[in-house]
């Protein structure tokens, strides 16, 4: 047998046999918490859902792919406040461009991170009125604008 295996086998052995360690704790468990996290936020009023999305944008200047993973999460403060926010993962695995490779690349690398693409304060007012502060991230489609976009040319409007 070879050097590591026998030294493989010598830990196994040496560690199988070693024992672990006990604390009997006397302390009674607190179960007066009512599972608040914190002690101010509650897991019942948490939700959260997951999606995930597969594009390809194709034109006469280059192609992009795109893949995202968006995480919603909502927490309801009260009956009349609650508070969103989604954060998207996102990649784009290909790109290229009759612009040159650099410029696929760059393109590729501002497509691709980590994003906060939501965030909303809603606030219920009555029962036919609220009001709902929003936060949005729109770069997504930044590459439908300038060069990308198959109505421009040259940065002038054409049809």
């Amino acid at each position: 047998m070879n050097k590591k295996t026998i030294f493989i086998i010598l830990c196994f052995l040496a560690f199988s046999s070693a024992y672990s360690q006990f604390k009997n704790n006397d302390k009674p468990i607190n179960k007066s918490t009512n599972n608040l996290i914190l002690g101010i936020f509650n897991p019942k009023n948490f939700t959260m859902s997951q999606s995930f999305q597969v594009s390809m944008l194709s034109s006469k200047y280059g192609n992009v792919s795109l893949t995202s993973y968006v995480n919603s999460m909502n927490y309801k403060f009260s009956e009349k406040i609650s508070v969103s926010a989604d954060v998207k993962l996102q990649y784009s695995p290909y790109s290229s461009s009759v612009f040159g490779n650099q410029y696929s690349k760059n393109l590729q690398n501002d497509l691709s991170g980590l994003f906060l693409s939501r965030l909303s304060l809603d606030y219920k007012l009555s029962e036919n009125s609220f009001i709902k502060f929003e936060y949005r991230n729109l770069n997504d489609g930044s590459y439908y604008n300038g060069m990308y976009n198959p109505m421009f040319y040259n940065g002038e409007f054409s049809r």
